[in-house]
């Protein structure tokens, strides 16, 4: 492999905690949140993992938990906004029991359809996660620790692997708060699925809460 890249969707936040859908929104981590980071990072140190590199999106509760990774793994921290959620439009604030009713029971009819009137529509998000892959596989060849939240995740996971958006609801990997992947990418541009880990976690279902 010439990249190795773990995804780490964001520990807990406040807004998770209340059942709030963010997408760009802005939460900070709840006392359950920083626990989650904080396990990580040892459970990490124990195992004597290392990363070259830390990215995070510059969301506060993506942000926060990169932080406690950089501190306890001594990692410099970068932020790229490349990496942050999908924008919700007016889903964003929602209660998310009146997120998922709503995103029922009016489904794109497109993947150029704007999510929620005024967000990134499908093919927009799958572009963005595109952009970040690319600007990844453009940098040095090492490992690379990234933190950011489940919408964004789930398209950069589709990018690897080949699959398009469609007007029908994508297949979705499930990340739980402080779940992360772990993806290759070998010389010839092939990319693997490694793991796909999910510890404990009291949030919302929603990847994208």
């Amino acid at each position: 492999m010439t990249h190795q890249l773990t995804l780490v969707r964001h520990g807990q936040s406040v807004a998770n905690r209340d059942g709030i859908v963010q997408g760009h929104l802005d939460s900070p981590l709840s006392d359950l949140g920083r626990r989650q980071a904080e396990a990580l990072a040892s459970a990490w140190r124990a195992d004597g993992v290392r990363f070259d590199h830390l990215l995070s999106s510059p969301l506060l509760r993506a942000r926060q938990t990169a932080e406690i990774f950089a501190l306890s793994l001594g990692l410099d921290l970068e932020t790229d906004p490349v990496w942050m959620e999908r924008d919700l439009g007016r889903g964003q604030g929602m209660l998310l029991a009146d997120f998922l009713d709503a995103s029922h029971r009016m489904p794109a009819s497109t993947p150029f359809q704007p999510t929620f009137e005024s967000g990134e529509s499908a093919w927009e998000l799958h572009a963005r996660a595109a952009r970040a892959l690319q600007g990844i596989v453009n940098g040095p060849a090492s490992g690379y620790l990234i933190v950011s939240h489940g919408g964004l995740l789930n398209a950069v996971l589709r990018v690897a692997l080949g699959i398009p958006p469609t007007a029908q609801r994508a297949p979705r990997f499930h990340f739980s708060n402080g779940g992360y992947a772990r993806i290759g990418m070998a010389a010839d541009g092939s990319w693997t699925l490694a793991d796909l880990v999910n510890p404990p976690s009291d949030a919302p279902e929603e990847d994208e809460a």
